[in-house]
């Protein structure tokens, strides 16, 4: 089993003790069941792919479900593809790309195809769905990339699953009651990508559901974060130095903590982070900037989610009078 604490490891590649976060206090071994949950194809490995290495490593158990395929990412489909104006089909090939992408590099890390769960749901509607498409009697949200409104039936977990709020907690849910993970890895609310921070919405829920039905499952959960501001990008130091906590990221949104890598993890999280061509393509600088020698968590729950689809739509339980930002929405 893998010691808790290895933040020297972080201290002797640069970081400062007044820079230093404190470890995570996480002891994995056999009897850990890992679920890391992202919203598009690179973000757990960007995420958490060293944690899943450490799991993996102490006999553990894991599980990663993708929410989407990332099929919604024109300027990555023209680079790609080599094609203008994208039509329906050319999303959903560039989808499918993106899960084989997906899979390559968690199986570099250790994983098999069957622990990889992909649900199917519409990148870039997830946001949408969560605050206008909740109910099951909804009408279902029409892609306007791929122009489906359910998943392909081969990524259905449950039959006549749509493009319903309703549907993607049940399906979260079926998944949680299956697996009976110990640990689950999620985005953190505050993340600026729509995608992103509805993901941790639908997540909260379907734990919330989950722990009112069955009192033996009750998961430790953690949240990461990728989209911020220029975070990563503005953070200085080389690949060696241990990525810090954006400098603006509001305060009372849990408590963050560094999983520092061995070098083994880090390189091999590194060469995961290579087995997305498609996005290198367009975002590899922003992607190399998570290999660095160590992961960071927040733990506790976001204070208020407020999700901004874009200047119009929003996704939280607060009344209107009570938004905390108007934000434009940000990719």
């Amino acid at each position: 089993m893998f010691a808790s604490s290895l933040l020297a490891v972080g201290l002797a590649t640069g970081a400062s003790a007044a820079d230093a976060i404190p470890e995570l206090d996480l002891r994995v071994g056999p009897e850990t069941r890992l679920l890391l949950i992202a919203p598009h194809p690179d973000d757990e490995a960007l995420g958490a792919a060293g944690l899943v290495q450490r799991v993996v490593a102490a006999g553990g158990s894991v599980r990663v479900l993708l929410m989407t395929s990332g099929d919604a990412f024109p300027e990555g489909v023209e680079a790609a593809r080599k094609i203008r104006r994208p039509r329906p089909r050319d999303f959903r090939s560039y989808g499918d790309l993106r899960e084989r992408e997906s899979t390559s590099a968690l199986q570099r890390i250790g994983l098999s195809r069957a622990q990889i769960l992909f649900l199917g749901f519409p990148d870039g509607g997830l946001c949408l769905i969560a605050s206008n498409y909740l109910s099951a009697k909804a009408r279902p949200y029409d892609s306007p990339f791929t122009k489906r409104d359910q998943p392909p039936v081969y990524e259905r977990l449950m039959p006549g699953v749509k493009y319903r709020g309703s549907d993607i907690r049940r399906e979260i849910e079926l998944v949680v009651v299956g697996y009976r993970p110990t640990l689950v890895v999620l985005p953190h609310a505050e993340d600026d990508h729509p995608d992103h921070c509805s993901t941790y919405i639908f997540v909260r829920e379907a734990l919330d559901a989950v722990a009112a039905r069955y009192r033996n499952i009750s998961p430790r959960v953690l949240q990461y974060l990728v989209h911020f501001e220029q975070w990563p990008l503005d953070v200085a130091g080389d690949l060696t130095t241990p990525l810090q906590p954006p400098a603006d990221f509001p305060s009372g949104e849990g408590a963050w903590r560094a999983l520092t890598l061995t070098p083994a993890e880090a390189a091999a999280k590194q060469r995961a982070i290579a087995d997305y061509p498609s996005q290198q393509l367009v975002i590899g600088q922003f992607m190399q900037a998570f290999g660095r020698s160590n992961e960071l968590f927040i733990e506790g729950r976001a204070a208020a989610p407020e999700c901004w689809c874009d200047d119009k739509h929003v996704a939280t339980e607060l009344p209107p009078a009570k938004y905390r930002r108007r934000p434009a929405r940000r990719q």
